[in-house]
Order: C-alpha cells, then structure tokens, then sequence
C-alpha cells in the first residue's frame, strides 16, 4: 500500500476529499496533468520554456497521479477478493486522505487567472548564509571524502505561484476556520478573549499558516526587481471571515505583514485553459515602441545564411556552426521570432553597429550575407519594395510586405541621454555604449540577443536606479545566429 504522504497545503483537514472515489480522483489529476501538459507545450511553442519555471510543479503532479494510479490498482484487487476476506485493507478510502490533488488543482486554478507567470512552486531563500546541512558558515563541519560544503540561506519559502513578471508572489492554503481554530488551541490558545494583544500574537506565532506568511514576507525583502518587492498575495478560499473573533485577529496580523488577504472561494474557480492560455504569460510584444533599435546580434540573424538558407553542415564547423544548424532546422528564427517583432515597425541602428556590421560580413560573409547586408542597411538608393523583392531571392521564406527596409542608421543625441547612463560608461564598452545608449536617448525599444550586456545593465540598475522608469526600453531575442562565414584560410 502506499504511505500516507505530508502534503504542503496547510490544510490538513480530515475531509477535503470526502465523499470522492479514487476513481474520480484518479480522472481529475489526469485532466490536471493533461492541461499542465498542453501549458508546457505551449510553452514550447512560444520559445518560452526557459523563462517560465513548472518543472518542480509539474513533478509534484506527476508523483500525485502515480499516487493514485497505485490506490485505484489496489481499489481493483481488493474489489476482486471474496467478501469473506479477512484483509483489513478491504477498501483504500482511508488513504484517499493523503491525497494532495485538491490543493495542487487550486494553485492550477490560481494561476490559470493570473498574467506574467514565471514559475510555479519556487523556493526562495532568505536570512543567513549557512553550510548545507545546517552548519553556520565560517563554523567547521566534519566533511568526509569527497563531500563539500553548499552555502545556501537558512530561510526558506516556497510561493505557489510567481507572477505579473515577478513582481507578485501567490500563496494558496485550503485551511478551514476549524483547521486554523485547532492549529490555534495547540499553541495554547483556551478560547479566552483576546484582551492582551501581545500575548495574542505570541500565541499565533506558532500557527502553520503566520509562519508561512511570516516566512513569504521575509524572503520577499531580499528579492527586488526594478527597485521593486514582490507583493505578496494569500488566498484563503475555504476561510469565512467575520464568524470567529480569533480567526479575524490572525488575518489582521497576516495582512500588517502587507499581504493582500483573499477568501474568496471564487479565487480557485475552474476554468478552461482555452479561454486564458494566450493571457497566463506576459505578451512579449506589448510595449514595443513605433520605431525599433536594432543592435549588432540581431543585424547579423537578419543577413545570415543559417536565417535564410537550408545550410548544411561542413567539415570545418566548429561546434557552435553545428549548433545553430540544429538549432535552425527545429526552429526558423525568422518567421518564428524575428519578423513577428521587428514587421510594423521602423528599424534604425547606431554608426557603430552598423560599421562593426560591414566589417564582419566584408571579412567572413559569404556572397548571400554581402547582398543582405548591403540590402538591409542601403547602400543602394532603392524603393523599399524593391529591397524586399531582391531580399526575396536570397531567402527561402516569405519576406513580409510589413517588413520595413532599409535600416536607417542614425546618430546618437548625446544631449538625450539621462543621468543614470553616466554610470555604466565604465562598465560597457564604447561600442555598447553606441547600441544600448542610442536606445536610451531615443526612448526606442532596443532589440538584441546580448544576455551579458542586458545582466551587466540590470544588475548596475538594481544598484543605483531609483525607479523603474530609469530602465531602458530593452527586448532580448531568445537565441541568435551569426554568420555561416568561410573556412578559415579560404579568400574568394
């Protein structure tokens, strides 16, 4: 038989899943797994998969589903054992308790009425730093061969749901007034009045559910994105506010921790993942401005072969050339990527980006990327229709009429640029400087697949910003693609 599992609900009531079958238990997780596995494709899909977290979430469901494939099995040979039987284990339905599929549908639910998802289930770590196994740093601990020591953070906090791009955490418990009222009297709570405020709280430190929050409030301090704390939200569904004085006092602590207290049993509601797939995550595109800043990485996927050719591998790749053939062959940057952000706008880029530009293709293009790139950044006085009927011919996908050529190239006002930027001039080079500041003073979104350049920016920010209004306008592209280039030692 299987164990009676710990489920981290902070419920634990004696009866969520009272009067349900293994059988209907069994059929809902499986309708839960099915539509956490259309999310993950979606995902997928959308080239999202690395920047939204389910995996933890996801194993938890797989392990409850596995659960009770094992109970129903068990319920089916019990069912064919005579009636005489002496097996005390004649029926499963006292281990259909342990089942953790309530709660585990309600964070689904949750998050289904959410925007900005990015993970499900994330621990976050706060307080101080101790070795792993619970030693204080700078303190000896006995390791033997081959064991070393982790510094992690001695808090921990697990948020059910993180949302609106981070800057939302969401927690779900299915505790009940019952559950919270018992969880009280253990702490020695005798259902006296309340009169000596202090004394109370002290009595509902020990509750599961205040030191949850308590925890969530703690971890969100060390997490800022954009000078910015998550804000904290708790749903209590099963709560009923306004019954018990005592219950009313442990919310009002709770929410001068500053957590949005929710019991709303509406919060959990069921809905269809049809209705809201396109809303769970945050549209990429939103906030893109008329006219775009393209930067070096994006100019070369736009002219190079690997983008607009069916290349095939040679000898002489080295290993990242073999990546982005494989990488092109599961995936077309530009009709997947590309072109669904930069068509409908104006494209402009910096003196520098395009001279580095000409420099790269002049010294390892191949005859295809030379045309491209002389297409795409003008050196010829052509109607816009035109370049793209001539692009046309050098690429093997459709060349949308939206697509807007050739890329202006335009200077950098350096009167526009706003204080904040005078402190990365040491930190970038004068040739991101050109990219990334023509961005900031034109107040055009900058489009790049730089990651390094994008972590140095923000984590500078994160330092000295004072608000987010002081970020630049900044899409990073998911993947990239240089130039096929020629084999070294080759002229032509």
């Amino acid at each position: 038989m299987p164990n009676l599992r710990p489920t981290d609900n902070h419920d634990e009531s004696p009866s969520p899943n009272a009067g349900h079958s293994v059988v209907e238990l069994l059929s809902r997780c499986h309708a839960l797994w099915s539509e956490l596995e259309r999310f993950r494709d979606h995902l997928k899909k959308e080239r999202r998969e690395q920047s939204v977290e389910i995996s933890h979430y996801r194993g938890v469901v797989k392990s409850e589903l596995q659960h009770l494939e094992r109970l129903a099995k068990r319920e089916q040979e019990v069912a064919q054992q005579p009636e005489d039987s002496d097996d005390e284990d004649r029926t499963p339905k006292h281990y259909i308790a342990s089942s953790n599929l309530p709660f585990l549908e309600a964070i689904w639910n949750a998050a289904k009425s959410s925007t900005g998802l990015q993970a499900l289930q994330k621990r976050f770590y706060y307080g101080d730093v101790v070795e792993k196994g619970g030693i204080k740093r700078g303190q000896r601990s006995k390791k033997g061969r081959g064991q070393r020591n982790v510094n992690v953070r001695a808090g921990k906090a697990l948020v059910d749901i993180v949302t609106s791009d981070g800057l939302e955490w969401i927690k779900v418990s299915l505790v009940t007034n019952h559950r919270m009222l018992m969880d009280k009297a253990r702490e020695g709570w005798g259902g006296s009045s309340d009169e000596d405020s202090d004394a109370s709280d002290d009595a509902n430190s020990g509750i599961p559910l205040v030191r949850m929050a308590e925890s969530l409030a703690e971890a969100s301090k060390e997490v800022r994105i954009r000078t910015k704390h998550p804000r904290i939200r708790l749903l209590l569904p099963k709560i009923i506010e306004g019954q018990e004085p005592e219950i009313d006092t442990i919310l009002a602590r709770l929410r001068a921790l500053n957590i949005q207290i929710e019991c709303d049993p509406n919060s959990i509601i069921p809905r269809p993942l049809d209705s809201c797939i396109d809303t769970i995550l945050t549209d990429h595109l939103k906030g893109l401005t008329e006219t775009l800043n393209i930067d070096c990485t994006i100019l070369l996927a736009l002219v190079s072969d690997f983008s607009h050719c069916a290349v095939a591998a040679e000898p002489w790749f080295h290993r990242a050339l073999h990546r982005q053939v494989e990488m092109e062959d599961k995936d077309n940057l530009l009709p997947t990527t590309i072109y669904p952000v930069v068509c409908g706008h104006k494209l402009v880029c910096s003196a520098d980006a395009a001279r580095r530009m000409r420099e790269i293709v002049a010294t390892i293009g191949t005859p295809g990327e030379l045309v491209r790139t002389a297409l795409f950044l003008g050196d010829e006085d052509k109607p816009e229709e035109q370049i793209r009927s001539e692009l046309q011919e050098w690429s093997k996908f459709e060349v949308p009429s939206a697509l807007h050529l050739p890329v202006k190239v335009m200077a950098q006002p350096e009167d526009a640029l706003p204080p904040i930027t005078d402190i990365l001039r040491n930190s970038l080079t004068p040739f991101n400087q050109s990219v990334f500041f023509l961005g900031w003073a034109t107040g055009y979104s900058t489009i790049t697949s730089n990651r390094t350049v994008i972590k140095a920016i923000d984590n500078l920010l994160d330092v000295h910003a004072k608000n987010e209004d002081e970020w630049p306008r900044i899409w990073l592209c998911p993947t990239a693609r240089s130039l096929v280039g020629k084999e070294k030692g080759r002229r032509e």
